[in-house]
């Protein structure tokens, strides 16, 4: 079977959950932002390393290499919290993920 090196997934929504933890016995809350890999592309990007870029409207935001994870019964690919600005205006909106994989 050929390996299959770049992938273009459009259409996935970028979604955001409110998690709480404690540092130093002080509350903190913050955001984590991820998109759910569709069913159909599973079994290609699992247990594999991309270089992730996500294209919101004319941008393209590289956001390095990552690993999907499993989040209940489907694949996620979790976002870095530090570009917040940029995924606040595309939550709950539908984004396109590029998905390569290197060397």
């Amino acid at each position: 079977m050929r390996e299959i090196n770049q992938l273009l997934i459009p259409g996935v929504t970028l979604q955001r959950t409110e998690k709480r933890t404690t540092i130093k016995g002080k509350p903190y809350n913050y955001a984590q932002y991820y998109v759910y890999i569709p069913k159909k592309f599973e079994a290609l990007v699992k247990d594999k390393e991309w270089l992730v870029t996500v294209i919101l409207d004319d941008q393209e935001i590289p956001i390095g290499l990552k690993k999907p994870t499993r989040h209940n019964k489907h694949y996620i690919i979790t976002l870095p919290s530090n570009l917040a600005v940029y995924w606040e205006k595309y939550v709950y909106k539908e984004v396109t993920i590029l998905l390569e994989r290197t060397g």
